[in-house]
């Protein structure tokens, strides 16, 4: 056999993996995987090194004008205006979730001077 034969099986295999994987466990629950590696849903691990490298990259749009979507494992108390709520999710920006109170358990550090 040929090496572009054995590349061509490869590729054909992978997307057979692909298509099987998507079909079984339904295309939006496996975009949603796709999107939290690019910035999308995350956890809240991802959002906070999301944060960490907007701020030592010092960008401004990433890390004080781009919303991110942190999805907590169980209920958190957060400040929701006028008293603590429970939320299972919270949206913000890096610069936001510096707060303690209105992003529990987040811990992005301050990044001075950039917003």
């Amino acid at each position: 056999m040929t090496l572009g034969t054995i590349i061509a099986i490869v590729l054909g295999i992978a997307v057979l993996v692909f298509l099987i994987f998507g079909f079984s466990t339904g295309w939006n629950n496996m975009w949603s995987k796709i999107t939290e590696l690019g910035g999308g849903s995350a956890n809240v691990d991802d959002v906070v090194r999301g944060c960490e490298v907007a701020c030592a990259s010092q960008s401004i749009d990433a890390y004080c004008r781009q919303e991110r979507t942190v999805k907590y494992g169980s209920e958190k108390m957060a400040w929701n205006g006028t008293g603590l709520s429970n939320v299972t999710s919270s949206v913000g920006t890096c610069q936001n979730m510096t707060s303690s109170t209105n992003y529990p358990g987040v811990n992005v550090k301050s990044c001075p001077n950039l917003c």
